[in-house]
Formats: C-alpha cells, structure tokens, sequence
C-alpha cells in the first residue's frame, strides 16, 4: 500500500461496496420474499439434484441447524418440498417446487444484472484482476485466522 492509500481508506472502500452491494441485494430478495441465504440454498438444491439436509450444510459449509430453519421457511413459502427417498425411505430430499424454480431463474437473472452492473466499465482483465485481488485477500485472511486461533 502506497503512503496515499492507508488501511482505513482500504477499508473504507470495502466497507462502502458491501454495504451497497447488500442493499441491493436485498431489495431484489424482498420482491421475492426471500431472506439473505436463501437464494444460494434454492441455487444448492437445484444443482445437487434433491440432496439431504446434511448435503446441503456440507455443501454450503453452514450448520445443518441453520440450513434446517431456512429449509422449514422456504418449504413454508412454497419453495421447496421434502420427498421420502423411494430406495431408503429413511432418507428426506430436497426438491425445489415449480415456484422455487421459477424464483430461482428470477434470481439468477437479478444477480446477473447486480454483477454486470458492479462491474461496467471494466474491461477483462481489470475483472480478472480484481477477481485475483480478492481471491489473494482470502486466502491472506484465512491464513491469518489459522494463526489467531492457534
């Protein structure tokens, strides 16, 4: 970092685009009636092809009591269903109801608007710069993470 750019600037910065970003985002949830989250949980059960609740937190990498809450308000909302596997019928799918897959066409749509809009007036390689950028500055704060817990 330059003597122009300090971290509070950096973070300054960053905390402004999230803080956007998040806006945005939710705003496009609320014509949904969805909560933050959920859209990748219709987007996991969509490409894991009716997975278990437990696939759905190992695949998101969140607890299977979070996934359980969200699960009982998207199958409330009509989104999803829970379907007895018909070779074990001890084992509970997920599929998305033809309103979960309609939302989640619509969201797909949406995010893809939110992105391209983030990032116009970019050209290639700025994006896979910045695409770079972010993946390097999770993978130094991951390793700093490792060492503070230790």
């Amino acid at each position: 970092m330059s003597e122009k750019t300090s971290a509070l600037d950096f973070s300054r910065a960053f905390q402004a685009l999230e803080h956007t970003y998040s806006a945005c985002m939710q705003r496009t949830l609320m014509k949904y009636g969805l909560y933050p989250g959920q859209p990748q949980l219709l987007f996991a059960v969509r490409s894991l092809i009716r997975p278990t609740q437990n696939e759905l937190a190992a695949t998101l990498s969140i607890s299977k009591a979070s996934v359980g809450v969200s699960l009982r308000r998207l199958e409330n909302a009509g989104f999803i269903k829970r379907v007895r596997d018909k070779e074990d019928s001890r084992c509970i799918r997920i599929q998305l109801t033809k309103k979960g897959e309609e939302y989640a066409r619509w969201c797909d749509i949406d995010f893809e608007m939110i992105f391209t809009t983030m990032l116009d007036g970019s050209n290639f390689d700025q994006r896979e710069s910045m695409l770079a950028g972010f993946k390097r500055m999770d993978q130094n704060l991951n390793e700093l993470k490792v060492r503070l817990e230790k």
